[in-house]
């Protein structure tokens, strides 16, 4: 699709105002952290279109925006890029509600991304080493195992995992799958597909607590003193698994380049080696942007998986090889 190809749409700046105001408020799926984002965004949006008086929605109007972001305003890429993401939203709203044909910020890219993650990624004899270093004959052992599966096989961040409750795991067939509340939203809209390692370490961990599990009881609930069966914060998920880490000796001071989120990046990695398309990897992990998920592909061969297939387990809905199975008899006895 060329320039030609967008609809030149004229519209007074009190107009625009009026639709940025209804694209807030109507965006109802979205945090109120994220609207303030919008908000904030398209105001400076707002002082552009006033400016210019060019634009016209179109993608040439849409590049000397970012231009104007870049050289009058001086921000940073990463800056740029939530600009951008904004104004890309809100044309969206505008050609999904009729007012322009197409949306013309679809082709134009934000800020530079990075061309590689800022964490590492955990090799699998790492990975190995972490899960065996975790005693399964305590409630706590087996919670943060079955958190460390889930990280790995569903590739959920802290934040997803800690706003889980028991009754968004759900199970059709023979399937799992666990509906999550992603970054800025307000609603668990996103079904992730859970592979059997992770879905039986959860059943572990839930039988070892000895109550009746109710669907609002907390996928993963505290073991402290203070705030015991009640949901874990983002912050205990993280000092959770970090000691984890630290107490296996995977860490080996890499204190800022592995976390808990390198576990995600793991993932990522592992179902590229295994043969999973973008596509699923996107899926999978939640990404929007293709470039983001293309740079697990080009870590591809760095875990050499293929010399440990029993790995496929991690990741795989319904594996052939599935370790953890052998794993929950030994902690059952």
């Amino acid at each position: 699709m060329t320039d030609d190809d967008f609809k030149p749409t004229r519209m007074k700046l009190a107009t625009i105002t009026g639709f940025i105001e209804k694209f807030i408020a109507e965006s109802t799926d979205k945090s109120k952290e994220t609207r303030g984002t919008y908000r904030r965004a398209l105001r400076e949006f707002t002082v552009f279109f006033s400016r210019d008086r060019l634009f016209m929605f179109r993608t040439r109007d849409v590049l000397r925006y970012r231009d104007y972001l870049s050289r009058v305003k001086e921000l940073r890429e990463i800056s740029i890029s939530t600009y951008m993401t904004a104004l890309r939203r809100f044309c969206q709203y505008l050609a999904d509600t009729g007012v322009i044909e197409s949306n013309p910020a679809k082709l134009v890219t934000g800020g530079r991304r990075p061309k590689s993650h800022s964490r590492t990624f955990l090799t699998l004899q790492e990975v190995d080493a972490l899960l065996n270093s975790i005693e399964t004959d305590s409630v706590a052992g087996l919670r943060d195992r079955a958190i460390i599966y889930v990280m790995l096989g569903c590739a959920c961040s802290e934040l997803e995992i800690s706003h889980a409750d028991a009754g968004d795991l759900k199970k059709t067939g023979d399937t799992w799958t666990l509906y999550v509340q992603g970054k800025g939203k307000t609603v668990k809209d996103e079904p992730v597909e859970v592979p059997e390692a992770a879905a039986v370490a959860i059943e572990l961990y839930h039988k070892s607590l000895d109550v009746e599990i109710t669907p609002s009881w907390p996928l993963f609930a505290s073991r402290s003193n203070r705030t015991l069966n009640r949901r874990m914060s983002i912050r205990g998920i993280r000092e959770s698994i970090s000691q984890r880490l630290k107490s296996s000796n995977v860490k080996r001071g890499r204190d800022l380049k592995l976390t808990p989120f390198s576990l995600r990046h793991t993932a990522g990695i592992l179902m590229a080696e295994a043969g999973y398309s973008v596509e699923d990897v996107m899926k999978r992990m939640r990404i929007e942007w293709r470039p983001t998920a293309q740079l697990y592909f080009k870590q591809k061969g760095a875990l050499r998986s293929e010399k440990t297939p029993e790995s496929a387990a991690l990741i795989d809905i319904k594996p052939q090889i599935s370790d953890i199975q052998n794993s929950a008899s030994k902690a059952d006895k």
